[in-house]
């Protein structure tokens, strides 16, 4: 028998006024085995609060978790295998908590001091070497920054924000030692930022945004090779909710 089946006739009129839409942690949390326990803490926490700003941030460094979003989300993991993409994922992800375990992300420097003055830290920020369509013997190196947004109005487009951190972490490789020296632009390697917004307007309910770099010809046509300017897309996410739509 289904829930449904089981509710009462007034429970049966409330279900089907709210649109019941897993959110994206869900999603990954249901395909990781041995999470429950994480899966039910997410929900009982207010998302309002920074303890499941807390939570969230520890659930998005277990590798399992980060390759079952990534194979959703970017278009470069859609035909890997999880396994595949965790095997990807270098000993280099990190939060800006302390973890102790083997399971979670490790990661790079989440402080960003490239430029003076301007510090960011970033949720969580690591890198993964991904093959190429060309097949799997060759590989590029790509940086993936997930953040957790528990305020989705902070007085500013969350998007634009996500764009200065894609540029920033763009404009980190020159000179740097996990970059490229001098001008070898040819070593720039390609940046994600990923935003989770658990806490949204229902307009935005189970919406999911990329923002990219993408050819127009203006006058004639020619084309640059699209790995050469396809380095930055910016994936702003906004989990299912449940909402009365009465």
């Amino acid at each position: 028998m289904s829930i449904i089946e089981k509710t009462t006739h007034k429970e049966k009129k409330i279900l089907k006024k709210r649109k019941l839409s897993p959110s994206i942690l869900e999603i990954a949390l249901k395909n990781v085995k041995n999470n429950m326990v994480l899966y039910e803490s997410l929900k009982m926490f207010d998302k309002n609060t920074d303890a499941y700003d807390h939570l969230c941030k520890m659930i998005m460094s277990n590798k399992q978790i980060l390759a079952n979003i990534m194979k959703f989300a970017m278009k470069e993991c859609k035909d890997l295998t999880i396994e595949e993409i965790i095997n990807s994922i270098e000993n280099d992800p990190r939060i800006n908590m302390t973890i102790n375990d083997h399971d979670q992300i490790v990661g790079m420097n989440v402080e960003d001091q490239s430029v003076i003055g301007a510090c960011v830290r970033y949720d969580i920020l690591f890198k993964a070497t991904l093959p190429t369509k060309k097949g799997k013997k060759e590989s590029v190196g790509i940086f993936i920054n997930f953040e957790i947004q528990k305020d989705e109005t902070p007085g500013y487009p969350l998007v634009t924000r996500g764009i200065y951190y894609a540029s920033r972490l763009i404009s980190r490789q020159k000179n740097a030692e996990d970059g490229f020296a001098s001008s070898e632009f040819n070593d720039l390697q390609k940046v994600y930022s990923i935003w989770i917004c658990p806490k949204h307007t229902k307009e935005k309910n189970d919406v999911i945004n990329v923002y990219h770099i993408k050819e127009e010809c203006l006058k004639n046509e020619w084309h640059n090779q699209v790995e050469d300017y396809d380095l930055m897309e910016v994936i702003m996410m906004y989990p299912g909710n449940e909402y009365n739509y009465e």
